[in-house]
């Protein structure tokens, strides 16, 4: 009889709305996405899907927990359990294959490790600012521990970044044959794409490389050149051609400012042929953007956030949520320094190095334990908010960087994100209309409660 597991860790929060399945989703670090809402009964249910227990052990367990007989639940259980392993939330595994079953949030869910700061690029809106290899950046032999700890708790995805990263071969090949093999992981390079040589695209498939996010932000020569250099779009377009022809799945990734905003129609028809998958972004005031006349308005930021719906039936995600992944998705810098998330890079949010400390200590200390504690409800303008628990409060990098303060507005995608919402309630294909629906009068039979 084999044996019953989660295909990957996943993360159950707790809201006033109810109680939430999230699961890692696909090789994004916006990792987490909602996808039901579930009771005690099922929590304790997916607590034993470890790997180690045969379907009797684990309704033996359920219960004694519950006190019924087997019988009077076993088919519920078996047609549940069916319906999470046709999710491919659940799968069936003839030898025992311990995976934990739910996130304890004591450890990192996701990771992005910058393996450089050097880049062959000079981008106007370079968030990492990249340019020469910064100063004690990091070596082969620190990756080493970092790589055993990844595959204790095995984490999704774990994002290999810079500056360019294909700068670094040996640290990225060493990282994409340690962690590649471990089934619950799924490990993505971000590059430019300049560098991919064929002979370069097949070490990196042959190493275990399934995913490359590249960055693609033209459907002209002239555009794409105008941002990234001159001569980067055919290199771009020949690196993408011959990461595909070595069989690995390019996701192009495509950032909004104000140069290529007036062709995010084109842009968009040209990388969802030239990608297997693509996604459109809005570049952020972080990095070389800070301050910049490269950013977008509130209502260019929402046209970019529809890029990807049709108008007319917009189908977008509509799902409770009451925080950003900071604490949850942790950024590691080019010198092992590591932070709550991305955009929470500043030192005083600095929580230990990869040389000195290791994954679980960091979680320990009083300013990742604070992080992970901030939800919505602590966010001045989002606690009266009919949308709040749409949005979930924002980034709370990008607030702290624009007021120094963690519970402030998201200036870059509050205003956006309310109107994302009204746009759904008008124009919303129809479940999404009803979900957006459902959300808001959930949230307004709390208020006046506690949140």
């Amino acid at each position: 009889m084999p044996y019953l597991r989660m295909t990957k860790t996943v993360l159950i929060r707790n809201m006033p709305l109810g109680m939430y399945l999230h699961v890692p989703y696909r090789f994004q670090l916006e990792s987490y996405y909602p996808t039901m809402e579930i009771d005690e009964f099922t929590e304790g249910l997916l607590e034993l899907c470890d790997g180690t227990q045969k379907r009797e052990e684990i309704l033996q367990q359920l219960s004694q927990k519950s006190g019924e007989p087997v019988e009077e639940f076993a088919k519920d259980f078996d047609e549940f359990v069916q319906y999470l392993v046709d999710e491919g939330i659940l799968e069936w595994v003839d030898e025992p294959e311990y995976v934990e079953p739910i996130y304890k949030r004591n450890r990192p869910s996701a990771i992005s490790v910058d393996v450089t700061s050097a880049c062959n690029l000079n981008c106007s809106f370079c968030q990492a600012e990249a340019g020469p290899p910064g100063e004690d950046e990091l070596t082969l032999d620190d990756l080493v521990p970092l790589a055993e700890q990844v595959k204790r708790f095995k984490p999704t995805p774990f994002a290999i970044s810079g500056g360019e990263p294909l700068l670094r071969k040996d640290m990225v090949l060493y990282l994409v044959e340690e962690l590649s093999p471990i089934r619950e992981t799924v490990v993505t390079v971000f590059t430019n794409g300049t560098l991919a040589t064929k002979a370069y695209a097949q070490e990196l498939y042959d190493a275990g490389l399934r995913i490359a996010r590249v960055s693609l932000d033209g459907h002209t020569a002239e555009l794409h050149n105008a941002i990234r250099g001159k001569g980067t779009f055919e290199k771009t377009l020949q690196g993408i051609e011959n990461l595909k022809k070595a069989g690995i799945h390019v996701d192009i990734v495509t950032v909004i400012s104000k140069v290529n905003y007036p062709y995010t129609k084109e842009i968009r028809e040209f990388v969802s042929h030239v990608g297997d998958s693509f996604g459109i972004v809005n570049v952020v005031p972080a990095g070389r953007a800070a301050g910049s006349d490269l950013l977008l308005s509130p209502e260019e930021v929402f046209n970019v956030k529809m890029a990807l719906s049709d108008v007319e039936r917009i189908e977008t995600g509509v799902s409770p949520r009451n925080r950003c992944n900071a604490g949850e998705t942790i950024y590691i810098a080019s010198n092992g320094d590591i932070y709550p998330c991305l955009y929470l890079n500043f030192p005083e949010f600095k929580v230990g190095n990869i040389r000195e400390n290791t994954l679980w200590e960091i979680y320990e200390t009083d300013l990742m334990q604070q992080i992970l504690e901030l939800t919505v409800k602590d966010i001045e303008g989002c606690k009266e908010c009919e949308f709040r628990y749409y949005c979930g409060g924002g980034c709370r990098g990008l607030a702290y960087s624009a007021g120094r303060s963690l519970f402030g507005i998201d200036p870059v995608n509050c205003e956006p994100n309310l109107m994302v919402a009204r746009r759904v309630l008008e124009h919303g294909e129809a479940q999404t209309k009803q979900l957006m629906q459902v959300l808001l009068k959930s949230t307004k039979e709390i208020e006046g409660g506690s949140d």
